[in-house]
């Protein structure tokens, strides 16, 4: 298919997901990722992406950059400054208590050293880009949850990715440049975007106009980069493994946040809807993920695990916030 004709369909069918969830009262988010797997499906991705795989992924490392910039326009820098060092006490145990039960069961049940340590990685870490999303749609940012979340998971993730580049090459002798490189420009960009909000302004006709076009025509190749990851035949592999990942994962993430409780002004409620934000994990993870597979790090199995355990994370989450606003709106606050 020729690579105009893939780029329209792809925008196409995000487009029309994206207003099904909008009429069905569901976050747009559900829908861009179900357009994601919908065209990376196995039965569809070589008609609709074929030869132009390699650029649509490409497009969807870009797309994560974009996201961040414009999350990183929504917020001022007095206040991410402001809520430093409670995201930091956040990052710190919503990082550790997965890293350390991942490793620790997965060494327990049998396997390597450098296998339970890459899946702890894999597991203590945030997305960004899905809770920006998600913040941005309901205009949430800029409230004090909102801006934990996000100052919370770029610090989970700065110690996660460091951690992977050092594991990779303490083990394998490979200093591995994508995803410290993608990393590095989704945090450059999310910085940019703070810039911005200072020197420019967030709501200037053209920043406006800016955001809307990249919303609508390059963040859906996030979306379709992450659904090209996922394969329906790795939930038979070994349902067993899938679901002990999944828990370890989701537990381990909140039963973190919930151990702050002693250091922190925040209600049970507010440190449960944070604990399900920092459990949406996204890109990053998946190229972690991935790049642990490519060289042998964890085998096909505990890989299709981390992409469903990354996918059900990331689903749940729109899910968790909106309800929880409904019942309490200023949860966030």
């Amino acid at each position: 298919m020729h690579l105009i004709i893939t780029l329209t369909v792809c925008i196409l069918v995000s487009f029309l997901f994206y207003e099904l969830a909008k009429k069905l009262n569901i976050s747009t988010t559900i829908g861009l990722i179900v357009a994601g797997i919908l065209i990376g499906s196995s039965s569809l991705k070589d008609i609709i992406l074929g030869p132009n795989t390699g650029f649509v992924l490409g497009l969807g490392d870009f797309a994560l950059i974009v996201l961040m910039f414009i999350a990183g326009m929504e917020i001022s820098w007095s206040e991410f400054c402001r809520e430093e060092k409670e995201a930091s006490i956040i990052s710190v145990f919503a990082a550790i208590v997965p890293f350390l039960a991942g490793f620790l069961i997965f060494l327990m049940i049998g396997f390597s050293f450098p296998t339970a340590m890459a899946v702890g990685i894999c597991m203590s870490i945030t997305a960004e880009a899905t809770k920006a999303k998600e913040l941005l749609e309901l205009k949430k940012m800029k409230t004090r949850v909102g801006s934990l979340l996000m100052g919370a998971g770029i610090i989970d993730d700065i110690s996660g990715m460091f951690l992977f580049v050092a594991l990779c090459y303490w083990f394998n002798g490979l200093l591995i440049m994508k995803a410290p490189l993608l990393f590095a420009g989704v945090i450059l960009a999310f910085f940019v975007g703070i810039g911005v909000h200072k020197v420019i302004g967030r709501h200037t006709h053209k920043v406006h106009i800016l955001e809307k076009t990249m919303m609508r025509f390059v963040v859906p190749f996030f979306f379709i980069s992450m659904g090209f990851h996922f394969s329906f035949h790795s939930l038979t592999l070994n349902i067993s493994l899938i679901v002990m990942i999944l828990m370890i994962a989701t537990l381990g993430k909140i039963i973190g946040v919930f151990l702050t409780k002693p250091l922190l002004n925040l209600s049970w409620k507010q440190l449960y809807l944070i604990g399900w934000g920092m459990n949406s994990r996204g890109a990053v993870e998946l190229s972690i993920a991935f790049i642990a597979y490519m060289i042998g790090l964890i085998d096909n199995i505990i890989y299709s695990g981390l992409v469903i355990m990354t996918l059900v994370t990331t689903l749940i989450f729109p899910f968790v916030i909106r309800k929880m606003i409904k019942n309490n709106p200023r949860i966030m606050n």
